[in-house]
């Protein structure tokens, strides 16, 4: 259930912000996250699809049946489909239940409802997130209609930290919000 509180906490403070501040224009409210911030950012448009005019996620949690078996964290995924008490859990192959409730705690469940156009930036050496994840829900995406663009970085990791590739991220994530929030 934390991903269905996390995103109602997120849209309750977008919400709270441009009617107390007036701060934002509703139609132009993009989001942005890496790794468990990609995972609630790819939560965010498929909960609320009508509520972003963009997207960027960045070595993307999407799918956690798929991460579960290819991540150096699967306690990490079974802690964020189970609870707290699922972190020892992982030292087993998921049963086909196991797998069936990775899926519906994640992100690609609500890929159906997603209109926001997204960038995808990923980092093709990360271990963590594998690209695989990202990659897979981009191309869904595509397939569904939804603008969609992904930029690998061959020689990076998790966080994307060498000079180029944070330089290539800032002005792509510019570049692609400023295409869609004008």
């Amino acid at each position: 259930m934390l991903q269905v509180q996390d995103v109602n906490d997120v849209l309750s403070a977008i919400d709270d912000v441009i009617k107390l501040l007036g701060v934002a224009s509703p139609s132009k409210i993009t989001v942005m996250g890496i790794s468990h911030g990609g995972f609630l950012t790819t939560h965010l448009i498929g909960q609320a699809p009508d509520k972003f005019a963009a997207a960027v996620a960045i070595n993307p949690v999407c799918n956690l049946a798929l991460m579960v078996g290819t991540t150096d964290i699967p306690d990490w995924c079974y802690v964020e489909a189970f609870g707290t008490n699922a972190k020892h859990s992982f030292k087993q192959p998921p049963s086909p239940q196991h797998l069936t409730h990775f899926y519906n705690k994640s992100p690609i469940s609500h890929l159906s409802k997603v209109k926001a156009p997204t960038l995808f930036l990923l980092g093709a050496q990360d271990v963590r997130v594998p690209i695989y994840d990202g990659l897979q829900y981009a191309r869904a995406l595509k397939e569904k209609g939804v603008d969609v663009k992904t930029i690998m970085f061959p020689n990076d990791v998790h966080g994307l930290q060498r000079p180029q590739s944070e330089f290539e991220c800032f002005l792509n994530i510019a570049m692609w919000f400023n295409k869609y929030c004008k």
